[in-house]
């Protein structure tokens, strides 16, 4: 039932293709669990290390904070700040449950991008498979946060530096996943992942951005702060 595992740590060739052939639902779930729990952790090491106060000091204060008491007066700067400590909390809640928006977004995103090329293939060894990838690729990345912390600190880049090499391993079995469970060629296989990618998550991200940032500046305009 580990077999698959070990092999796609391996060599995301051969480990995708026993992955999607003999992958364990069961397995998976324990996967996910431990991939949640690491990531959990490491947001609340990262929740621990951040004192978002120090963004209100003079001392301490960041250069985007600065511009903003610059152009938009200490007041207004000051409920906007409130405004990100308040869903601070929310960000740290997303992040210890991301492995799950990873599992569940990314292998859901990237059939239906398949559907939309018109490939139909079953979703269940799919979803399987990326459940192996992803607690493969983000534990490790949890742990690194966990042990090096984060803020700007050399430990916290080697940390954000692991982070970015899990990314890029993560998003090699992707790719390999594409082509071996729909059969296609390199070139379709970049596009249905391209479309993955800006259809189902960085239209939605900028969307959701657009909205705030909206709300934020219809709020400052009619003077309601």
């Amino acid at each position: 039932m580990i077999a698959p595992l070990i092999a796609l740590a391996r060599s995301p060739r051969i480990g995708v293709d026993l992955a999607l052939a003999r992958g364990s639902a069961l397995l998976a779930f324990v996967l996910m669990a431990i991939a949640s729990v690491a990531s959990a952790m490491a947001a609340a090491r990262v929740a621990e290390s951040t004192n978002l106060n120090e963004l209100f000091f003079a001392g301490t204060r960041q250069p985007w904070v600065q511009a903003m008491v610059d152009q938009i007066g200490p007041e207004r700067t000051a409920v906007l700040l409130y405004l990100l400590q308040r869903s601070y909390d929310a960000v740290i809640i997303a992040t210890a449950i991301s492995p799950l928006f990873v599992w569940l977004l990314g292998s859901s995103a990237i059939h239906a991008s398949a559907r939309l090329a018109g490939i139909r293939r079953p979703y269940a060894p799919l979803l399987i498979m990326f459940a192996y990838a992803t607690a493969l690729t983000l534990v490790p990345s949890s742990l690194a946060t966990l042990a090096l912390g984060s803020g700007p600190t050399v430990g916290a880049r080697i940390a954000g530096l692991i982070g970015w090499v899990c990314v890029v391993w993560l998003g090699v079995i992707a790719y390999r996943a594409v082509r071996s469970h729909y059969g296609v060629a390199r070139d379709q296989a970049i596009r249905i992942l391209v479309i993955a990618i800006l259809v189902f998550y960085f239209v939605p991200l900028v969307l959701i951005i657009a909205a705030a940032s909206s709300i934020i500046v219809a709020a400052i305009l009619l003077e309601y702060f």
